[in-house]
């Protein structure tokens, strides 16, 4: 049987992390939905992938969350996405970026990254690995999230200050600093 797969976040109210994922993996459970791949944000949301029998029993499970976290947003992941240009694109993985939705930029960036060439490819990929590094911090992984880091600061170059938006000196300075530090701390991109 084919399971629909959702994005969802919420910022639960009990504060304990663990109790809070095993109360929601649990309502998901009685309902059909499975959760998997737990990621916390800097401000306490809890970022999980949910797959479930269908979009009604997704809705169902939304529902039954109400009494103990704050839905913030979910997504359809098996929802093909709509044409979007380039600039487009870029702009919205970076609202995902500034938004600690880096699973979300790290996917939309890839649209960009499959066709680039050069520099450019260089770029978008180190853009891509910066929020796998984002990704694993938020999992609880930080020495994975650190040499993910390490592997993205070579390919940290533009020609200019920018790249669509985004700057480049800056994204340089927070890896880097992230590695001399050794945590990873969310940023803006």
């Amino acid at each position: 049987m084919k399971r629909v797969r959702f994005l969802i976040r919420a910022i639960p109210n009990d504060a304990d992390r663990l109790r809070s994922f095993a109360s929601l993996k649990s309502i998901g459970a009685s309902l059909g939905t499975n959760l998997k791949h737990p990621r916390w944000t800097s401000y306490g949301a809890l970022e999980v992938d949910a797959f479930t029998p269908s979009v009604e029993d997704f809705e169902l499970f939304v529902a039954a969350l109400e009494p103990l976290a704050k839905v913030e947003f979910t997504k359809n992941l098996d929802e093909p996405p709509s044409f979007r240009t380039k600039e487009n694109i870029l702009d919205e993985a970076v609202a995902y970026f500034n938004s600690e939705r880096f699973w979300e930029c790290h996917e939309t960036l890839e649209s960009v990254w499959r066709p680039a060439v050069g520099e450019e490819k260089k770029l978008v990929q180190a853009i891509i690995l910066v929020c796998a590094g984002l990704v694993h911090e938020q999992r609880g992984e930080r020495d994975v999230g650190l040499g993910i880091y390490r592997r993205a600061l070579p390919q940290i170059a533009w020609r200019e200050k920018t790249y669509h938006g985004i700057d480049v000196p800056r994204l340089r300075k927070n890896v880097e600093r992230s590695l001399t530090k050794g945590e990873l701390s969310p940023f803006k991109i």
